[in-house]
């Protein structure tokens, strides 16, 4: 068993080789003068007949760090191997999962076909956005929930609480860490006052008032539905929101919405190239929740 990668996602890549009883390789980068990507594997000959697990992420530089993948997967494959098996925790353009306007490309399928079409055998990611795009891949492919790890890691910061999320379309990420950990959970139905305009967001059948809510949702980009939802659970009558995030891409002002909403903490998991300083923010490491996964796929 091979573990590569070829970018500077070490942790992970270091932890996988260990629950995996792997062998780390390198691989040598550059850009040419003309912005073109090179990687090369750095021992080519260890590949043929071998499993090799490909350990990347597409965020943040998705475009070159989807072709970067791709490119590895590419160098993998032209030396043999048994199979490749790539773990992707956070899958660019996968937001795209159906066309919205007529004329527009289904980007989550487009990004999964080509992973199939230049060699990837197996593919394991972190709560993407929709599981449903999994079916595109072709192939045997997993999507591994951590909102469990990431409501845990939550609880210390409140008391009696009740898991939401923010709309009807996340209600099974909630539901999934609110069932392992035996809480009540709920998701917010979204209304607009047809006079005013103002938006509001109530739980469809729980009550926030008195109680600590933790926010369950995979993508931050902006912060702006979650802040907005977070202010209004407050004004409600909760006590307290953590918000928790699978992905925090967190773009622009987003720390400072959520801070100016009242949440209380931001818990996210590690599974970007990059890891935001803010005392709003704990990270969460998602090995745990990888493994049963891996070893199954390699046993």
């Amino acid at each position: 068993m091979l573990v590569v990668t070829g970018f500077p996602y070490y942790e992970l890549t270091r932890e996988i080789a260990s629950i995996l009883g792997g062998v780390e390789v390198g691989v040598a980068e550059k850009v040419f003068p003309d912005g073109e990507f090179y990687v090369r594997i750095l021992e080519p000959d260890k590949i043929p007949s071998n499993d090799v697990v490909v350990v990347s992420t597409t965020y943040p530089k998705q475009e070159s760090s989807l072709l970067k993948t791709m490119l590895l997967i590419d160098a993998v494959k032209q030396n043999n191997p048994k199979r490749i098996i790539a773990v992707i925790p956070y899958i660019a353009y996968s937001r795209q999962d159906k066309v919205f306007l007529p004329g527009e490309p289904v980007s989550a399928c487009m990004v999964l076909k080509t992973l199939k079409t230049i060699g990837l055998d197996v593919l394991v990611v972190v709560d993407i956005h929709s599981p449903k795009t999994l079916e595109c891949f072709g192939g045997p492919a997993y999507n591994v929930l951590v909102s469990d790890l990431l409501v845990k890691a939550a609880l210390k910061y409140l008391e009696n609480p009740i898991v939401l999320a923010p709309d009807q379309g996340a209600l099974e990420r909630a539901s999934y860490a609110a069932r392992t950990l035996g809480l009540n959970y709920d998701f917010l139905v979204k209304s607009r006052d047809r006079v005013t305009g103002a938006i509001t967001y109530k739980p469809k059948e729980l009550s926030v008032k008195g109680r600590d809510v933790v926010l369950v949702d995979d993508i931050i980009s902006t912060g702006g539905t979650i802040a907005e939802a977070s202010r209004i659970l407050l004004q409600q009558g909760a006590r307290r929101v953590v918000v928790a995030a699978t992905h925090g891409l967190l773009v622009g002002d987003a720390l400072k919405k959520l801070k100016e909403a009242g949440v209380e903490k931001l818990i996210l998991a590690n599974t970007l190239l990059v890891k935001h300083e803010h005392e709003l923010i704990e990270y969460v490491n998602i090995t745990e929740a990888l493994k049963p996964v891996l070893e199954k796929i390699t046993s």
